[in-house]
């Protein structure tokens, strides 16, 4: 089973690392993708990716850090594309609830990380919060087939379906455990074999642990509900996630499960 997105170097994780990453290994997560977010996480990410071969890392600049991007951010990260494990530009795209950046800012970010997308042949991670036309009207502009994961879908059926026509998978997290969510609905609505697994932990932590610190091990519940969704089982939900997740990712064979020290 794979957790396709995580934030492992978030300071909630800085006391226990080690038992979280052993408390998903237990649970059957095969693998993870570290997600950066500027560029101090993106080399934290890559360092990961460099001890840990059941990690994998997407490196990019978060909407929120849009302007901290610049020439010499741009130049880093294209050195980690290089980098072996390394598998994607991400989280990129365009959060329009916070604001945090402003919104020319981040579409010309958001942008300029496509193009390195595409000169690297990487797929993408797209973080999109309020901005839901804006986002696909930037992709549908670019003239692409994507590759890659349309994180935290959170949208309608409709929704779902233009993201599919653009070639992205949709990340299904810890919403589709909530009480009265309307994702389980979306789920069912569309090829199982558009999902991949994600917990973005440590937020939107999926029931019955809503409230408390999320991790990669939860990622069980996940595939639980999308299952109950689907009406099929766990474990045929983690296989075909798995796979879903080499396409969506260009991987033709997974890393090894060992970890180096």
């Amino acid at each position: 089973m794979i957790d396709s997105h995580v934030h492992l170097n978030h300071r909630d994780f800085k006391k226990d690392f080690d038992a979280v990453l052993s408390r998903a290994r237990e649970a059957g997560v095969t693998g993870m993708v570290n997600i950066g977010f500027d560029l101090e996480s993106s080399r934290e990410t890559a360092a990961y990716v460099e001890r840990y071969p059941f990690m994998y890392g997407a490196v990019g600049v978060h909407p929120h850090d849009a302007v901290t991007y610049n020439d010499e951010v741009e130049g880093a990260l294209s050195d980690l594309l290089d980098k072996p494990g390394i598998i994607a530009v991400g989280e990129i795209g365009l959060d329009f609830y916070r604001d945090l950046s402003p919104r020319d800012t981040q579409r010309a970010v958001f942008k300029r990380q496509l193009a390195l997308a595409r000169a690297k042949q990487k797929p993408v991670i797209i973080h999109c919060r309020d901005a839901f036309e804006d986002v696909l009207k930037t992709l549908a502009a670019e003239s692409e087939s994507y590759r890659g994961i349309f994180h935290a879908f959170s949208g309608d059926s409709a929704m779902a379906r233009d993201v599919m026509s653009l070639g992205f998978h949709i990340g299904v997290g810890g919403v589709v455990t909530f009480k009265n969510a309307k994702l389980p609905g979306v789920v069912a609505s569309i090829p199982m074999t558009s999902i991949v697994l994600e917990t973005d932990c440590p937020y939107l932590t999926p029931m019955p642990f809503r409230g408390k610190r999320n991790e990669p091990a939860y990622v069980v519940h996940i595939a639980e509900a999308v299952a109950a969704a689907t009406r099929t089982t766990r474990d045929k939900v983690a296989d075909i996630t798995t796979e879903n997740f080499k396409q969506a990712t260009g991987l033709k064979k997974l890393r090894t499960k060992g970890a180096r020290q």
